[in-house]
């Protein structure tokens, strides 16, 4: 073999040079020139293993760099060459430069590249963002709506429970005033559910009058009230079978302002005191206990006094039968303008004419009067 020393290095190419294969995540995948490995994005750690066919006595330079990642070549002598090591690269394409230097000129005698392609994760692409922000804008539309939906529903319950609190106390109320006016139409054996029956009376003059529903209520608990101030009577002067002296008359008439007084705070029913005070008040000012006179008595007092008198004359009493219908209607009207509100008195008196008020079953099994 012949050669020129002095031409022998610029000429000669002794090496052969390769990526023998990729490990990743310590796997190893082979590779080859001109082909593009794909590598998947759960990848972390991808490892190029260098080999250097070399025909010669040197220890040539060996440099490698990757595209996008390195600055510049790394270099090392071929002895000391060891794997490249690259972690948690992020998505993209890539080239794997692995080159021989000359060492005097520092020119590439011999060069390979390697392209692969590390794949995006789902939040690596463009996309991704619009979908986070579209499904978090989802998110947050639904938690404002369910959280205003829990706080209206919450508000709702609260509602209902208030509403069903206020209903049990309207009825317990309700049922306090029933109570009372039992009691009161116990302590006297001859008018048993008088006052229920001046209730109904008075509600029919209130409805044709013009009062409200919750006015007309109002109306019928403070008339179930009305005689509360006879549970302040004795018994033996609230059942005298005969007529009252003028001294057990006396005490009778304080019944009103027992009431009115027993009445004055019970907040329940508002001018339940009124109802009981006013109702012997006459129109023409002969009645007691105030001697009040036309629209000064107050309405409650007019309308439970057409109503009272009416069912003390309808209803059996301890010293008297009811009285004849025919003379019931005379003492309605001769008292009209005296005792009675003239205007409320036409009311009433029109209710009975239209069959509003069930006379025949107020006088089914009379003792006393009949119904004409």
């Amino acid at each position: 073999m012949k050669f020129n020393i002095d031409n022998y290095r610029p000429e000669k190419c002794t090496y052969r040079i390769m990526v023998s294969e990729v490990r990743l995540d310590g796997v190893p995948v082979s590779i080859e020139r001109g082909s593009r490995l794909v590598v998947g994005t759960d990848v972390s750690v991808i490892e190029f293993v260098a080999e250097i066919v070399n025909y010669s006595l040197d220890n040539p330079r060996v440099s490698y760099y990757l595209e996008g990642i390195d600055n510049d070549y790394k270099t090392v002598y071929q002895s000391d060459l060891g794997s490249a090591v690259y972690t948690n690269l992020p998505a993209g394409e890539y080239k794997f430069h692995l080159a021989v230097f000359d060492e005097d000129s520092m020119t590439i005698l011999e060069e390979s590249t390697y392209g692969f392609i590390k794949e995006k994760a789902i939040y690596d692409n463009d996309w991704f963002v619009f979908y986070v922000l579209f499904v978090g804008g989802l998110f947050i539309g639904w938690f404002t709506w369910f959280l205003t939906r829990f706080a209206l529903q919450r508000k709702m319950d609260i509602q209902q429970e208030r509403l069903a609190l206020a209903l049990k106390q309207v009825q317990m109320g309700n049922e306090t005033i029933m109570a009372i006016a039992k009691t009161v139409d116990a302590k006297d054996s001859m008018t048993s559910e008088h006052s229920e029956r001046v209730s109904e009376y008075s509600v029919l003059i209130a409805e044709n009058i013009g009062f409200s529903k919750d006015e007309t209520e109002n109306l019928r608990k403070a008339a179930l009230l009305h005689d509360i101030g006879k549970i302040g009577i004795p018994d033996k002067i609230l059942n005298k079978a005969g007529r009252l002296d003028d001294d057990e008359y006396r005490i009778m008439k304080t019944h009103v302002t027992k009431g009115a007084d027993i009445l004055k705070d019970f907040t329940l029913v508002e001018n339940a005191d009124l109802g009981a005070k006013y109702h012997h008040e006459k129109y023409d000012g002969s009645g007691y206990p105030d001697g009040l006179k036309g629209t000064d008595i107050p309405l409650y007092g007019r309308i439970i006094a057409i109503a009272d008198a009416f069912d003390a004359m309808t209803a059996d009493r301890v010293y008297r039968d009811r009285m004849p219908f025919s003379k019931v209607m005379s003492e309605l009207k001769n008292g009209r303008g005296k005792q009675f509100d003239p205007e409320l008195l036409d009311v009433f008196l029109k209710l009975i004419e239209e069959g509003k008020i069930d006379i025949k079953a107020l006088y089914a099994g009379s003792k006393g009067g009949d119904e004409q």
